[in-house]
This record gives structure tokens, C-alpha cells and sequence, in this order.
């Protein structure tokens, strides 16, 4: 008997192919294997005994993927189809089903003593994985905020899965991400007292993976012996950063990330692009790169590309013949608590007094500095942080995760003209949490409700101006959408009007 089975699989990528390959071979079954933009077909010519013990194998040894979609037996498919070439591009991905890890501990014997040793003694170790150099280290407060006062981003290795609900509270989904064969990074919720005294992470947050390549696998193994069962790093010097990814209800997304994507085929482009960024600056940005996977440049559109550090978010629409034009612009503000005070007081007589009565209540807030390298959305968050007595965009965006409300209360997201362009006022944000502030407030609340509230921002303009251009495809994209909550309710809001857009096979932003 035939059988056909499709597994929805969202990258052009080949390596799922391989290891699908891989088991039939070992299944010794009358089976090929086809994969094709969007998807994969398996097809058998067996007997109805060996097809279910083929599915058995399957279930048991098929690892996830964070691009995997539904799978599904169909009667036929389009057999005119185009199927992927194999370019045969090496990618920096170990293939880590179980069968391959446990070869690798059988085949490899390497002494870390030196490497325990000095990490149980809350020193650094500096080791040299598949990807280049990171160092490891236990939790430690002081060590972490060395490192992240040098720029590092400070993040988890995980070296026994078992233990993880010790330290997070984590759901089903978070569990098969980090576990995909991809081996993301994993934005992880720490238990309440876990973290009390921020020896992990600044926040109740972190970003969590396990080992990814046959050299962590093996270190993650001996520190495991030890009792070891999650350890601090960061990158020294590397490749390639590593995926991020979170998820909707609908797909998983890749937030960001070089590592196990690229080099990678564009069949759209028909060229091989060797990193995100190369590919995005290739295509003239996130948005219009989308449009091309997508296949929507021929088609009215609204694309919110909503970055926290590009210099260039915007609400944009693409008209055929016309091509794209930003409607509304996220501005390039001066980094200075001392400027945008000076520009919400000249609004009017009411936020001047503002100004006034906030500065005598909160003196020490004019002492702080603002980081002077950021940009767009991240410039003014660090500016609402400041006024909230909060330590920057990281932790702004964590305080909002970490609380359990359902809503929140207004904060002004407002347009300014200037120059025949449409901005989003940054002084009426800022103004209004203020406001809420000097009224006694919480920080939680306020938080959440500068993104519930840019959501509605969000919505009642695309809604403007599809009703201008008649669209019914919106684009979402830009790593402000790796927040749960921008992003949960944006969609919410459009997703019953309009056809919406994230981006499946590469991330959304760089």
C-alpha cells in the first residue's frame, strides 16, 4: 500500500531531510523523502505492518524542530512541484538526535577536571566550543555584572533538563523548544526565591539552551557529574550568535540569530546569503524582505516594523507600482533625561508644571544617564525606565513579563508632525508615565500599559490606513514583537480583519 505523509516544515534548510533519511534507512523501508518550499513528504510503498512500525521509529527518534508545523497523512500531491536542490551548504549545526549523543559520550573521552575545578571555585573557564570561544561560570552576581558592564549578554547552559522545574516555571512549549534540534536560546521565567539575589540573571528572566554542539555536549556531561546542573556563559568570541525564539499560539518565531540558519539558500533570491544580516541588507530591510517571501510586493499592504534598536521603525504600506513609503516614523531621539524634560515642558503651561513638581518629588532622576548608543524604541524606553527608577530597556521589558496582569491604564501614544512626516511623540509617552507616577502608580502597571497601550497604537493605525488602501495583508516584524505582550495583544486585535504576517523561515529583525 502507498501512504503519504506531509510534515509542514517552515525553512528551505535540508538538514530534517537528512535525519528523516537517515531512518528509513535504518527502518530498511520502501520510503523516499521530498522536501519542497513549506514542506516535507514521506512516501511509502510498504505494508501496513511496516508503515506502523516506521511511525513507531518515528515517534520515538524524529527530534523536534522549532520549524516543524502539523503533520498529516494526504491522499496525493502536486507532483509538478519543484523539490529543494541540495546546494550541499555547511552549516554550523550539529544534527544532536539522542542516537548521536550517545556517541558521542561512548567515542569521546576528554578530561575537564582542570575546567571543574576552576569553575567550583567561582573562577571563569574559558572554553573553546564548535562555535569559538565562551566563558562558563557558576551563578555568581558580581561576575555576571562585570561581564555585562563590558556589553556581554550573560545567559544559561543547562547540563541536566531534569532539573529544570527546580529553577523556572516552565511550560510544556518552552520544554520542546529548548529541546528542538535547532537548539535555540529560550527566554525562562525564574521561580519565585530563585533568583533573589540576582546571581543568574538582572531580572526574574534569562536566556536558557542546552548544549549545542559535540564539545559542550561533553563539558555540559562532566559538569553534570559534578552536580553541576546549569551554569552561566557568555559569547567571547564566536561565529555566530545563537537562535532566539519564542512563540504564538499559531507558530513558533525566530526573534534573532545567525547560528544553524546561515549560510543558507534563498530559492526566492536564488543566492546564498551567510548571515541575517546579509540577507535583510540584500533585500532593502525586514519588512521588504517578507514581501519577497511572501510573495506581496504585487499586493496593498501595511508592514509595522517595530525594531528596539534599528534607527528606521516604522508603520510603512507597499502600493504595486508605487512601492513602499513609511507613514508613520519612530524618531531618533537625543539620549538625554535633561533634553527630554526641556521638550515636555514646552508642550504647555500643564506639562511644564509637570516638569517642575516631578523634578522636586524624584531630584536624583536628572542625575541619571542614558545610554548613548541606543536607538529608536530602545531610547525611549530607557527614558521611561529612568523616570520609573527602573535600570534600563532589559529590565523595562522583564518587569512587564513578569507580571500577572490582564490589563492596563492608558498611556498616551500620540502623532507629531514635523516636516510633512508623522512621528510617534516620545514626550507624550514619557509625559503621561510621569504623570501616573507623581499619582502614585506602580511601576508593574505602567510598564505593562506602555505595551498594551502601543499596541492599540499599533491597531487603530493600521486600521486607518487599511481603510485608505484597502489592504487586508499586515506585516508584523522587528524584535519588538519578541515581547509577549506587544505581541499577544497586536494580534489579537487584528488577526479577525486582517491576513497577518510573521515571518516563518528567517528572524524578525537582525
Amino acid at each position: 500500500m502507498q501512504l503519504i505523509y506531509k510534515i509542514e516544515f517552515n525553512t528551505t534548510n535540508l538538514y530534517f531531510k537528512y535525519i528523516i533519511n537517515s531512518l528509513i534507512k535504518e527502518a530498511n523501508v520502501n520510503a523516499v523523502c521530498k522536501q519542497y518550499k513549506g514542506f516535507i513528504l514521506i512516501i511509502l510503498e510498504e505494508t501496513a505492518q511496516n508503515i506502523e512500525s516506521f511511525f513507531a521509529l518515528l515517534e520515538q527518534k524524529l527530534p523536534v524542530s522549532i520549524f516543524i508545523g502539523n503533520s498529516y497523512v494526504v491522499e496525493s500531491y502536486d507532483e509538478s512541484l519543484e523539490e529543494l536542490e541540495d546546494f550541499e551548504i555547511k552549516q554550523n549545526l550539529h544534527l544532536l538526535t539522542n542516537d548521536e549523543i550517545k556517541k558521542i559520550i561512548e567515542e569521546n573521552n576528554i578530561d575537564f577536571l582542570n575546567d571543574i575545578v576552576k569553575i567550583s571555585k567561582g573562577e571563569i573557564s574559558r572554553f573553546e566550543t564548535h562555535n569559538g570561544l565562551k566563558d562558563y561560570f557558576l551563578p555568581n552576581k558580581s561576575i555576571r555584572e562585570d561581564f555585562e558592564k563590558r556589553g556581554f549578554e550573560v545567559k544559561l547552559l543547562i547540563t541536566d533538563v531534569s532539573k529544570l522545574d527546580e529553577l523556572f516555571d516552565l511550560n510544556m512549549k518552552d520544554f520542546q523548544l529548548l529541546c528542538s534540534i535547532e537548539r535555540p536560546l529560550v527566554k525562562l521565567k525564574f521561580k519565585a526565591l530563585k533568583n533573589i539575589n540576582k546571581e543568574f540573571s538582572s531580572t526574574n528572566f534569562i536566556y536558557a539552551k542546552i548544549p549545542d554542539d559535540k564539545e559542550v555536549v561533553l563539558f555540559a556531561r562532566a559538569l553534570k557529574e559534578n552536580n553541576i546542573n546549569y551554569i552561566l556563559y557568555v559569547n567571547d568570541e564566536v561565529y555566530q550568535d545563537g537562535l532566539k525564539v519564542t512563540y504564538t499560539k499559531d507558530q513558533n518565531i525566530i526573534i534573532s540569530g545567525d547560528k544553524g540558519l546561515f549560510p543558507k539558500y534563498d530559492f526566492i533570491a536564488r543566492q546564498k546569503f551567510n548571515s541575517s544580516k546579509e540577507y535583510f541588507d540584500a533585500n532593502g530591510g525586514v519588512y521588504k524582505a517578507i514581501l519577497a517571501q511572501t510573495a506581496k510586493r504585487l499586493i496593498p499592504t501595511i508592514g509595522v516594523y517595530f525594531s528596539l534598536n534599528s534607527k528606521n521603525s516604522s508603520i510603512s504600506i507597499n502600493i504595486p507600482t508605487k512601492g513602499i513609503k513609511q507613514i508613520i516614523e519612530i524618531p531618533n531621539i537625543h539620549n538625554s533625561i535633561k533634553n527630554c524634560f526641556e521638550e515636555i515642558a514646552d508642550i504647555d503651561e500643564h506639562c511644564a508644571r509637570l516638569i517642575t513638581n516631578f523634578s522636586k518629588k524624584f531630584p536624583k532622576v536628572l542625575e541619571k544617564d542614558v545610554p548613548a548608543n541606543a536607538n529608536g524604541f530602545e531610547s525611549i524606553i530607557n527614558l521611561c525606565a529612568i523616570v520609573l527608577g527602573v535600570n534600563g530597556s532589559k529590565e523595562f521589558e522583564d518587569t512587564a513579563l513578569y507580571s500577572s496582569l490582564s490589563s492596563g491604564i492608558q498611556i498616551d501614544m500620540k502623532l507629531i508632525s514635523f516636516n510633512g512626516t508623522n512621528y510617534l511623540d516620545y514626550r507624550k509617552i514619557v509625559q503621561s508615565i510621569m504623570a501616573y507616577k507623581m499619582a502614585d502608580v506602580d511601576n508593574i502597571t505602567l510598564i505593562y500599559s506602555f505595551y498594551e497601550s502601543l499596541s492599540e497604537f499599533i491597531s487603530n493605525y493600521v486600521n486607518e490606513i487599511a481603510k485608505e488602501i484597502k489592504a487586508n495583508d499586515v506585516v508584523l516584524c522587528g524584535n519588538m514583537f519578541a515581547n509577549t505582550i506587544l505581541l499577544s495583544k497586536t494580534t489579537k486585535a487584528l488577526s479577525k480583519t486582517y491576513n497577518l504576517i510573521l515571518p516563518k523561515e528567517y528572524p524578525l529583525d537582525y
